[in-house]
């Protein structure tokens, strides 16, 4: 394998997201729950984990469906619906949220065929000293997740812990940010997945082969330039996670952008792939 400079991702705490090219997970708002709180958890039935409460009010995206345990509002509704919403890691009972739809979302899949609810989009923005160059760890974080391995640190509340360790795994210390120490590379990041028990292959300039790993069901961590996302723009070398695909489209996890599942086409996951610094993939 070749050596290859460093891939830096710069400290943009705010991204500029566009349309063009990209479909979101389906918008919803959290209902009346006494101001109780609504609680998160970890699968489609109230005796799951709790993984912590969302208010009344807030806004979120589903990106998949469930059926699970029936589940009475305070308004005396009973559904069997869950919803996933990756920003939180868990779902949500479906009786308590106002989705525009009296039961399932037009477009929105079920979770237990082949959904995105395995797909969690993490921010590397989360405060740590090394929040800037956090892409390679933070994309380790969210490729693990996509496929099915639970990162070593890992807590929903918490995801800079798991991003700490990722770094932390990739032979760095997360606690300072070193000046001689400049992003993470290609090796940083297959490192770390090795270290969480996944063994993962490097590939320089097969784009073809990269995404027919994605097809086949495995998620990638591709390195490419901002520049070229329709969500972005930025002129940035950067790391983000193609996690799945489904109806014709790739699922992207973007770390220095929206909490979201991206939906995108082949051309333009080739445009952010063909830049100085890009042109590879990490296939897990």
């Amino acid at each position: 394998m070749r050596n290859r400079l460093l891939v830096l991702l710069a400290l943009v705490a705010t991204v500029l997201v566009g349309t063009a090219g990209v479909a979101s997970a389906a918008p919803a708002t959290v209902g009346n729950t006494d101001g109780d709180g609504l609680t998160i958890r970890a699968a489609a039935t109230t005796a799951s984990a709790s993984l912590g409460l969302v208010w009344d009010g807030a806004a979120v995206d589903i990106s998949c469906q469930e059926v699970g345990q029936p589940v009475t509002n305070t308004n005396g509704f009973t559904s069997d619906l869950w919803d996933f919403v990756p920003s939180l890691g868990g779902f949500l009972a479906d009786a308590y949220m106002a989705t525009g739809y009296d039961y399932r979302i037009p477009g929105v899949p079920d979770c237990e065929d082949g959904g995105t609810g395995q797909y969690v989009p993490v921010s590397q923005f989360q405060g740590q000293p090394n929040q800037g160059e956090d892409c390679g760890p933070t994309s380790v974080v969210t490729a693990l997740l996509a496929a099915g391995v639970t990162p070593r640190s890992w807590n929903p509340s918490r995801p800079v812990d798991a991003i700490n360790r990722a770094r932390a795994d990739m032979g760095y210390d997360p606690g300072w940010q070193d000046p001689n120490q400049f992003g993470t590379n290609e090796e940083d990041v297959r490192v770390a997945l090795a270290r969480n028990g996944v063994s993962a292959s490097v590939v320089f300039g097969d784009f073809d082969a990269t995404l027919r790993h994605v097809r086949g069901g495995r998620p990638v961590i591709m390195a490419g330039n901002m520049i070229d996302l329709p969500w972005s723009g930025n002129d940035v070398p950067h790391f983000l996670t193609v996690a799945g695909y489904e109806n014709g489209q790739y699922l992207v996890l973007d770390p220095a952008s929206e909490t979201r599942v991206y939906r995108t086409s082949s051309t333009v996951l080739a445009a952010f792939w063909d830049n100085h610094l890009g042109r590879a993939g990490v296939l897990l």
